[in-house]
């Protein structure tokens, strides 16, 4: 899953997740869900990702909040999309309930949030090197490489902190593949998905090579609350309905397999 960022939460940087919702319904219907959240409108905040946050109606992760809302009676609920930095500090400052997606990487160690613990996805990258040239499948692979990096992508601890490869940083994704096939760097890391669509939008789709079974990081996806006694009954309420649309399918309908329904631990 390909997640634009910004800094670091404790700087101000990443996001949330959630949309509009006023009552849709899922099996059962909300009606035998616990009782509707006391207090204000539940607020939640997203930032775009192609596919998974088109707007606040449109993407995989934004229908399936919106059927998490209604099973964990979050009315009345309402989503924001903007960058990644004004959603962070919108958690920060208490303006949000919750930013969605939320990794751990795109936090400050020790920084305070509530996670839910049921995961959402597993964002995974690869090693994309141009073709002709060996394959690289970890991070060991990488030494004394230059590797190419996005600005703004929310890459692992262990790759931004490496010390045996040279990072080098671009301001997107399309110069980074345009270097790499121009033979300017060593490899890119990214996600897969997105690494193969800006490929093929670009013309290059066969100038560039991955091993699609060795990521060189996996990172939980999950939905992080404020550090407060609401953030915990939100978080647990949103876990919960995460494990009911789960275990009656409808996280499958709407993710169409393109992501990890267990997380990182069940690939």
């Amino acid at each position: 899953m390909r997640i634009p960022t910004p800094t670091k939460v404790g700087r101000v940087g990443v996001c949330l997740l959630a949309w509009l919702l006023a009552g849709s319904a899922w099996a059962g219907g909300p009606a035998d869900g616990p009782p509707p959240v006391r207090g204000s409108r539940v607020e939640f905040a997203t930032y775009p990702i192609p596919v998974h946050v088109e707007s606040v109606h449109q993407g995989l992760f934004v229908e399936l909040m919106r059927e998490v809302a209604a099973a964990a009676r979050f009315h009345p609920f309402h989503i924001e999309v903007m960058p990644p930095p004004r959603a962070l500090r919108g958690l920060v400052t208490s303006k949000h309930d919750a930013v969605f997606p939320a990794l751990d990487s795109l936090f400050e160690p020790g920084q305070a949030m509530v996670r839910t613990t049921e995961p959402i996805d597993c964002k995974e990258d690869f090693v994309f090197t141009a073709r002709g040239t060996p394959l690289l499948r970890s991070l060991a692979d990488l030494r004394g490489k230059v590797v190419g990096i996005t600005l703004g992508y929310p890459y692992s601890r262990e790759v931004v902190a490496a010390k045996n490869f040279t990072l080098e940083v671009a301001v997107s994704d399309e110069l980074n593949l345009r270097k790499l096939a121009a033979g300017r760097i060593d490899a890119f890391v990214l996600d897969e998905k997105t690494g193969i669509k800006a490929a093929q939008a670009l013309g290059l789709g066969d100038a560039v090579q991955y091993d699609g079974m060795a990521p060189v990081s996996r990172q939980e996806v999950y939905v992080a609350f404020a550090p407060t006694e609401r953030g915990r009954e939100l978080a647990a309420r949103t876990s919960d309905a995460l494990r009911q649309l789960k275990a009656n399918g409808r996280y499958q309908a709407i993710t169409h397999g393109i992501t990890f329904m267990r997380g990182c631990g069940g690939r």
